[in-house]
């Protein structure tokens, strides 16, 4: 299990599509390039100052909440016993909740 420490949030990425709608497998070489474009995922952990330093009071996420990311936001982390990724951002790196 990982746990964020501080103001980071952890988050599970989307899963970067192995094949189009049309059912055309895309090719590995291409997958470092639509990773880099993955900016959206599922809030799964939340740090104990997390939002704290913000005016603005609460925080704007929860766990659970599909959120959009920085591009370039945090770091990828693998869970070391089951292999999971996930994106370690600081909470200034969460630039949106998606609603349905």
């Amino acid at each position: 299990m990982i746990t964020p420490s501080g103001h980071r949030v952890l988050v599970t990425p989307d899963k970067v599509e192995e094949k189009t709608a049309h059912g055309i497998i895309l090719p590995s070489s291409t997958k470092e390039a639509r990773e880099q474009t993955q900016i959206f995922g599922t809030v799964v952990s939340i740090g104990a100052t997390a939002f704290k330093d913000f005016s603005e009071g609460e925080p704007w996420c929860e766990v659970g909440d599909r959120v959009a990311f920085a591009k370039y936001g945090g770091f990828i982390i693998k869970d070391p016993h089951t292999e999971e990724e996930f994106r370690l951002l600081n909470d200034e790196d969460i630039c949106a909740v998606i609603t349905e």
